[in-house]
This record gives structure tokens, C-alpha cells and sequence, in this order.
């Protein structure tokens, strides 16, 4: 009997004690992993949202660089952790651009995914804008024999993919040449030694702004109101829609409770507007996606990921 009448202690405890914890939730501090090195995109995303979440939270938000594998490694460690709040990941589409490539043993479906925060589209852009005045004229050359050349930043990287997403759905012949990062693609398309380049709307954003180079074309649904006067590509024809995107995952398994604490601290953050200034800043803007539309996303981006890889992929 007294056997008896402790194991039913300990299961009445351990059913009772699991809403207590996560009740108390977060009672210690949070490691938040990103997967790249300090000064990055996902880097410069979560340190400005850093303390704005450490205030909602109620605890401090320790942020771990674990660099490799253009995000391998960061990534497949946060998705060998415990799914108990404490390890998180600054995520972005670089995660389902490692998946597409078959480069890596997880999937997008080994997380969670709390929210996504901001986004930013890929643009193409060019440095002679009186050859390319548009992408019509852009796509024409090619149509007409020109293999395009177009510089990226990384071989098998998320802009090289995007690259090849336009590509395929434009019918263009580009001719994609990695960079070792975003400045170098910049720096060859303003020396004409591109064509065009692929990247991200906020490392271009300087750049466009000098008027060095002109954007012809973005992947957003609609135009962005950073670059007001950039097409997209829908509005040019083409069925193309794609965004850099960042936000925050945590294991697969992480407790509703858990889950809808982070979801709470970032809703308050996004209407308090603290955050709007600095997304703006960083050349991205405020575009929050939360719960099943959130999954719904993340499922189409990887899709559209996966079938402009091809070849690329192992």
C-alpha cells in the first residue's frame, strides 16, 4: 500500500508539476544560438531584439555564435537540444536552404517555429542601368543569345538559390558566379564585371541608395515601402515570390506553454513599435507571422527552396 501510495504522489507531482514549470517559465537564463558569425544577418537581427526580449522574458538572453557549414552546425545543435525553452535559435531561411541543398541530416520539421520577426526581399540588380534599364530588358538580352552573368554571395548559398529561382522562372540563361560575400558581388557588379547581382534587399540597400546600382526587379508579393519604386516580379510576369526572412525556432517538442510565452513577449514588442525604427535600420521591415500561418510559410519556402536548388543539391 505505502508503495503504492507513492508512486501515485510521484505521478500526481510530475502531472501537476508540468503547467507549475512552465508557469515559472523562464527561470533561468536563455541560450539563443546563431548559427554564423557575429555581424551577420541573423547576428545583427537578434542582438537589437536582444534586450526588448530579455525585458519581457524577465531574463537574460545569452547569445552563442556557433559559426560552420554556413549554418550547419549552430542549427543541428539547437535541433539535438532539449525542447524545455532554454535553447533557441535565431532562424532564417538559410536553415531550409541547408535542407534543399541535402547538405544536412535535419529537416525544417525538427522545430518549432515561434515567430517570424522580419523580412527583407532578394532584388536583382545591375551597374550599367542604361544597358538594363529593366528586367524586360534584361531577360530580352538573354532570349536573344546573351548568357547573363550574375554574381552571388556563396556557392549553394540561399541568394545563389534565389538566383537560380529566377532564373527558372523567367526562362533567363544565367551564367551564376559565386562571391565570397556580399561586398565582393557588389564590387564586381559596379566594376561591370557582372551582369547583374542576386542578393538580399538590406546589403544591397547602400549601394542602390548612392545609385551605384538599380534594382530591377524584387521577390516580395508586393512592393516593399523601403524600395517603393522597385518592381516586383509578380507585377512583371513572372510567378515568383521569396523572402529572406528571420525570426526565432526552438526544438521540436518545445511545451505550449513555453511556446506561447515567446509569442506573447514578441506580439508586445511589434505593438509597443520597439522595434519597427531598428528593422527599418537594418534595411528589413516588421512582418510577424505567428501559429499555423507561421507553418504554412516556412512548408511553401521550403518547397520553393527545394525545387530551385536541382542540380545544386547531393
Amino acid at each position: 500500500m505505502k508503495r503504492l501510495l507513492s508512486t501515485l504522489t510521484i505521478a500526481a507531482t510530475m502531472v501537476l508539476g508540468a503547467p507549475a514549470m512552465a508557469a515559472d517559465y523562464p527561470a533561468k537564463s536563455i541560450s539563443m544560438v546563431v548559427s554564423f558569425s557575429a555581424g551577420g544577418g541573423n547576428d545583427t537581427f537578434v542582438r537589437a531584439l536582444q534586450p526588448l526580449l530579455e525585458k519581457q522574458l524577465g531574463q537574460d538572453l545569452v547569445i552563442r555564435n556557433i559559426a560552420g557549414g554556413g549554418g550547419a552546425v549552430g542549427t543541428s545543435r539547437v535541433a539535438a537540444s532539449k525542447p524545455d525553452g532554454y535553447t533557441m535559435l535565431a532562424a532564417s531561411n538559410a536553415m531550409l536552404t541547408l535542407e534543399a541543398m541535402g547538405n544536412v541530416a535535419f529537416t525544417h520539421d525538427d522545430f518549432d517555429f515561434i515567430a517570424k520577426v522580419i523580412e527583407e526581399p532578394y532584388v536583382i540588380a545591375v551597374g550599367d542601368n542604361k544597358k538594363y534599364k529593366d528586367l524586360k530588358s534584361l531577360i530580352e538580352a538573354s532570349k536573344q543569345g546573351k548568357r547573363l552573368r550574375v554574381g552571388v554571395s556563396g556557392v549553394g548559398s540561399s541568394a545563389h538559390i534565389a538566383a537560380v529561382a529566377m532564373q527558372n522562372r523567367t526562362g533567363a540563361d544565367f551564367n551564376i558566379i559565386p562571391y565570397p560575400g556580399g561586398s565582393e558581388t557588389i564590387s564586381a557588379a559596379m566594376g561591370n564585371h557582372v551582369d547583374a547581382v542576386v542578393l538580399g534587399g538590406s546589403e544591397l540597400r547602400s549601394a542602390l541608395e548612392s545609385g551605384r546600382l538599380t534594382a530591377l526587379a524584387m521577390t516580395y508579393a508586393e512592393r516593399s515601402d523601403s524600395l517603393p519604386d522597385v518592381p516586383t516580379f509578380q507585377e512583371e510576369g513572372y510567378d515568383l515570390t521569396l523572402t529572406v526572412w528571420r525570426g526565432i525556432a526552438a526544438p521540436k517538442g518545445i511545451s505550449q506553454e513555453v511556446e506561447q510565452q515567446w509569442v506573447k513577449a514578441i506580439k508586445q514588442i511589434v505593438a509597443d513599435g520597439s522595434y519597427e525604427k531598428t528593422a527599418e535600420n537594418l534595411g528589413t521591415q516588421l512582418a510577424p507571422l505567428y501559429g499555423d500561418e507561421l507553418d504554412s510559410f516556412i512548408d511553401q519556402s521550403a518547397d520553393i527552396m527545394r525545387e530551385a536548388a536541382g542540380d545544386l543539391a547531393k
